[in-house]
């Protein structure tokens, strides 16, 4: 889009110069610092989605505080959908409730701008309330439910389901004498029914919202109705009460079958030393019930369920209400440590978001993972300019979903030991270590576990340890998600036996797996992998990652046409468009190098880091530069993404970080740093194996201590 270089006036998509001042005009993927809306001034970008951006931005008169959810451009152009997009404007003041966030304004310009204008909310979701408050005490359940239950059933009244409820969708706010103050928000998918509904917006069979909180009736593509988000505050309900999620799965498929096939266990079954009270166990069960006939019939019925559950608790408003205002000082409580196994990132729920943004906005605190994974997507950084990633699988089955043969339970590596990692380091006896590291991973390699697996091959890619190898192979006789990733991380490591071991793990492979493992073929020098790749650019579903690998090997007549298609139509920086922007470099497109460098300038800290990791694992220096430059700042959001990512590069500055990383509080960072310290053995990071060791012991979660042990074989 264009903007006015002077006075940032947003400009029609022809214009040559501002009207106003006869400036020319300057092209932009997002609005900068001072570019004006109408009335609206951008301060910031506060966060970024699939369907657009959201701002904060001051009304230039008024003064007043505002939020801009503002459609990509590109969408823009598509009138299906901007009427989604301004269908969640029209939704909310339909519904016009204290609970529901306000919508001011909004736009459809000449000048291509599409936008609604909303109140600012300064406070954060339930998601990291429920972190925090772990489970929930009764009474804060009680006064949040209640709140987001209100909320709903105006919504309902008005004929308005909003389909895509989870716990980053609800903004916890103070207002007044009121600490947790609910605003919900982002109808983005939401189902107008009534006289206001849009038609031809929603398509039959389509399967919409964020797998994790999905109805049984989502996910099979039927009709919903208010029960979806009776379903939806059950997960919540479940998830706030005991601190687990009631459904989990590595992939959306293993998710799907859950919530199908297998319903979770009573909550005071999940927590037994939550104190739940007998009438929560039934109301959440109720929520629950895939059968629609039987499953609670409304939120009033809700409602209703939480006045029986506050009788049992001998809490009536006014003590609820006094509860929570006593309690408002432990917001800020630091995470309790639990041996809980939370659910891939990925499928939890959308990304912690800022206002229906989808992503997180850089923060000053700590990052969240990316979209694949913070953790795997820098452990794979490199790998990726000559292979795929894993996010095919789980969208239904393909040649690569019959079952395949469990991964061989052979002789561990070492035998059981009733003396820890840390006890044996502690000792001196890393041999021991070692033995015991070996046996960890290979015992979850062999569990017939897919998270356990998942975790134990993410822990071996991170680490990047020869030793880790043996497992590697073993892990080739996995699922195809398992092989792609123990491919990947062989790529990287280039040992003379990888290249046989996965030819192998290629033969009993299906077409789509064959292509990911033939672009690690051909990077370690199996020539016969070419043709593989050379066919695979005609099918849409596997074309990047053969163009990507052909590119790599400098290919240019087969690979370019395709990763050039791939990045114009595909917008700025997406995965995808980074992987199709980056194999273009190295085929010395001038264009693409442009478009990847104007990324690291983006004030989006995800996006920036992500093209410098690609940047700069192709041997640009300035990307290198902006990385160490980053990582070095204590105040940056993305910090430790940066630190893995100069890891991987060998730059040893990357240990100023791992120190504190090593102590975070986020399971992410925590591998993150653990990763350092492995790639960076020999140039400092065994100082830090104590550390390690420890982790590899004592973690809460299993896939750090995973890690740990993957790490050790480095250390």
């Amino acid at each position: 889009m264009r903007i006015c270089s002077r006075c940032k006036a947003l400009l029609a998509p022809d214009a040559r110069a501002c009207g106003a001042d006869g400036a020319p005009f300057e092209e932009v993927d997002q609005l900068p610092l001072g570019a004006k809306i109408g009335a609206y001034k951008i301060e910031k970008l506060l966060g970024e989605g699939g369907m657009g951006f959201v701002y904060e931005a001051t009304h230039e008169v008024l003064g007043r505080r505002t939020a801009i959810k503002f459609l990509r451009p590109e969408l823009a152009g598509h009138p299906q959908i901007v009427l989604r997009f301004l269908q969640e404007a029209k939704a909310v003041n339909l519904i016009n409730h204290a609970n529901i966030i306000n919508v001011y304004d909004y736009g459809d310009g000449a000048d291509g701008s599409v936008y609604f204008v909303m109140e600012f909310l300064d406070g954060e979701t339930i998601d990291d309330l429920m972190k925090k408050r772990r489970p929930m005490p009764a009474p804060l359940l009680l006064h949040v439910f209640g709140q987001i239950a209100k909320a709903l059933a105006a919504a309902h009244a008005k004929k308005i389901v909003h389909r895509d409820l989870k716990p980053v969708n609800v903004y916890v706010i103070t207002r007044e004498d009121n600490p947790y103050f609910i605003k919900l928000l982002d109808f983005g998918i939401a189902q107008l029914r009534g006289d206001g509904s849009v038609q031809g917006l929603t398509v039959a069979g389509q399967v919409m919202g964020t797998p994790q909180f999905m109805s049984p009736e989502q996910i099979t593509g039927a009709p919903v109705d208010v029960r979806t988000d009776v379903w939806a505050l059950g997960v919540m309900l479940y998830k706030a009460a005991t601190g687990k999620a009631p459904f989990k799965g590595e992939s959306f498929s293993e998710l799907a079958d859950g919530i199908l096939h297998h319903p979770p266990g009573k909550p005071s079954v999940a927590a037994p030393d939550a104190t739940i009270a007998p009438a929560l166990d039934t109301l959440i069960m109720q929520c629950l019930e895939r059968d629609l006939d039987k499953r609670c019939a409304s939120v009033d019925a809700f409602i209703a369920g939480l006045a029986t559950v506050a009788g049992a608790y001998k809490l009536d408003d006014e003590a609820i209400l006094a509860a929570v205002r006593g309690d408002a000082g432990a917001i800020s409580e630091p995470l309790p440590k639990m041996r809980s196994e939370p659910t891939r990132a990925s499928l939890a729920g959308s990304l912690p978001l800022y206002q229906g943004a989808g992503e997180r906005a850089p923060a000053p605190s700590r990052s969240t993972g990316s979209k694949t994974g913070m953790y795997a997507a820098v452990g794979l950084a490199v790998v990726a300019l000559g292979g795929g990633g894993y996010a095919l699988f789980g969208r239904g089955k393909s040649a690569d979903a019959t079952s395949p043969p469990p991964i061989a339970t052979a002789t561990a590596t070492a035998a059981a030991s009733p003396s820890t990692i840390k006890q044996q380091f502690a000792a001196g006896d890393h041999g021991a270590v070692q033995k015991l590291a070996e046996a960890s991973l290979h015992e979850a390699l062999a569990s017939g576990d897919a998270a356990q697996q998942n975790q134990a091959v993410d822990a071996l890619a991170g680490a990047s340890a020869p030793a880790g190898a043996p497992l590697l192979y073993l892990a080739l006789k996995g699922s195809p998600e398992i092989r792609v990733k123990a491919a990947h991380a062989l790529g990287e490591l280039a040992l003379p036996d990888g290249a046989p071991k996965v030819r192998a793990a290629l033969d009993d492979s299906g077409d789509k797996v064959r292509v990911e493992l033939a672009a690690t073929l051909y990077a370690l020098g199996d020539k016969d992998a070419l043709a593989i790749l050379k066919r695979a650019v005609g099918d849409p579903g596997v074309r990047l990652t053969a163009a990507v690998a052909l590119a790599t090997a400098g290919d240019d007549k087969d690979a370019h046409p395709v990763l050039a298609d791939i990045m114009e139509g595909t917008p700025a920086g997406r995965e995808q468009w980074r992987r199709a922007a980056a194999g273009l470099w190295k085929l010395g497109d001038a264009k693409a190098k442009s478009a990847l460098d104007a990324e690291l300038a983006q004030p989006d800290a995800a996006r920036a880091v992500a093209a410098a990791m690609l940047l700069a694992g192709g041997g640009d220096a300035p990307a290198r530069a902006y990385l160490v430059r980053v990582a070095a700042d204590k105040d940056f959001a993305r910090r430790g993404e940066a630190s893995a990512a100069l890891a991987q590069l060998g730059e040893a500055s990357a240990l100023d970080w791992a120190t504190d990383g090593l102590r975070s509080t986020d399971v992410e960072e925590r591998k993150l740093a653990i990763a350092a310290c492995a790639r960076l053995a020999r140039r400092g990071g065994d100082k830090l194996a104590g550390g390690v060791a420890g982790l590899a012991t004592d973690d809460p979660d299993r896939g750090v201590r995973l890690a740990a042990d993957a790490a050790l074989l480095a250390l």
